[in-house]
């Protein structure tokens, strides 16, 4: 892996804006499409939890309805894909071990050994969160 020196990363970071206009005749390929998927999937959140989910639009009809929910914004029916991030309401201790379960999966540890995490989790956003604050955790964690 390559390494990226501090005038390249800010550099990067100066140069990123808001795309005002798409071309809808230019897509993007099916490979990068695929990389940028799995880059969504990697997207950290607090507590791994990712509490949201990613629906890619594909039908240009619901694109159409969804472009006046989106200010009018010619981006929703004219950018080469389009993702909808959702966030998961009412985040319950059964998604927290959900995750759990995932996570020892993936480190090939047992459920019980991440009993401290799953009790921060629990503790912190379940139980310490109402409803309605708990959805707004979510949205916060979708929100780019």
């Amino acid at each position: 892996m390559s390494s990226i020196n501090r005038e390249q990363l800010l550099g990067q970071l100066n140069w990123r804006y808001a795309t005002k206009q798409f071309d809808p005749k230019r897509k993007i390929n099916a490979q990068d499409w695929a990389t940028l998927e799995d880059a969504l999937l990697l997207t950290p959140s607090s507590g791994g939890l990712q509490p949201w989910t990613f629906i890619v639009v594909t039908d240009p009809a619901v694109r159409a309805k969804l472009k006046p929910a989106s200010y009018g914004q010619n981006q929703i029916t004219d950018s080469s894909h389009l993702v909808v991030f959702a966030a998961k309401d009412n985040f319950s201790e059964a998604d927290v071990d959900a995750h759990i379960r995932h996570v020892a999966e993936v480190q090939g540890a047992p459920v019980e050994a991440l009993a401290p995490l799953r009790n921060m989790l629990v503790g912190g956003i379940v139980k310490s969160l109402d409803e309605a604050a708990r959805n707004a955790w979510a949205r916060n964690q979708a929100y780019i």
